[in-house]
């Protein structure tokens, strides 16, 4: 298999509320008041974090599966450190993107603690959000009019 190329598209829809669209699917994002939005939906920091909590589960649901690992269910909690002073224009004071971000993730099932290391190590090596939070991705953009 070859590489794969991702879409998203995009429209502002008033005040800081941006309608997303990914193959049918629609995302929509704003901010909450104390960031200048209308809190009508996620925001775009938020989405990013629940993007890692479903990539997290299904590499985890995939890596059991082919490890034949006894899982009964999967929980997931991701939280992230964010100075909102970046987003506010003083990034010469600290950057726009999250400072941290953390996750565990609960497996319920028959697992011994060795079974538990291994299957960490694999989702960190083989979770694709998790990888390009933590190897800066190369982000590349233009401005054009419309």
């Amino acid at each position: 298999m070859g590489v794969l190329t991702f879409r998203a598209s995009g429209e502002w829809a008033g005040g800081l509320r941006v309608d997303a669209k990914v193959r049918h699917f629609s995302l929509s994002f704003d901010e909450p008041p104390s960031l200048g939005g209308k809190d009508s939906a996620p925001n775009p920091v938020e989405g990013l974090l629940a993007s890692l909590v479903g990539c997290l589960g299904i590499v985890t649901v995939v890596v059991a599966r082919e490890k034949n690992l006894p899982v009964e269910g999967v929980s997931i909690e991701v939280e992230g450190d964010l100075d909102p002073r970046g987003f506010m224009g003083q990034y010469d004071v600290v950057r726009p993107g999250f400072l941290a971000v953390r996750f565990v993730v609960k497996v319920r099932g028959k697992l011994s603690s060795d079974d538990l290391a291994a299957l960490l190590k694999e989702v960190e090596k083989r979770c694709p959000v998790s990888d390009v939070l933590s190897n800066g991705t190369r982000v590349e953009g233009k401005i054009e009019s419309a």
